[in-house]
């Protein structure tokens, strides 16, 4: 995995650690496909609902961070939070 990437996983784990109780919990897989990345985000449950936030805000919040942080490198970057 290169280095872009780890940055990439590196930040959305720290801002998910701010969220959520479980810290140890939090699991990151990483996909590409050409410029696209997508980070698929697995938590304990109880937890997404704090991550999602009310109607969402908190995720469409941290997918905007992540898609400002793959501008530098060319990356279109989605976030995805799995049941």
């Amino acid at each position: 995995m290169s280095n872009k990437y780890e940055k990439l996983e590196e930040l959305l784990k720290y801002i998910l650690e701010q969220l959520v109780e479980n810290k140890e919990s939090i699991q990151i897989t990483i996909s590409e496909d050409r410029d696209l990345v997508v980070l698929k985000v697995r938590l304990a449950n109880g937890e997404l609902g704090k991550v999602i936030g009310k109607n969402g805000l908190t995720a469409n919040a941290i997918r905007g961070v992540m898609q400002a942080a793959g501008v530098k490198d060319k990356l279109n970057v989605n976030v995805e939070f799995l049941d």
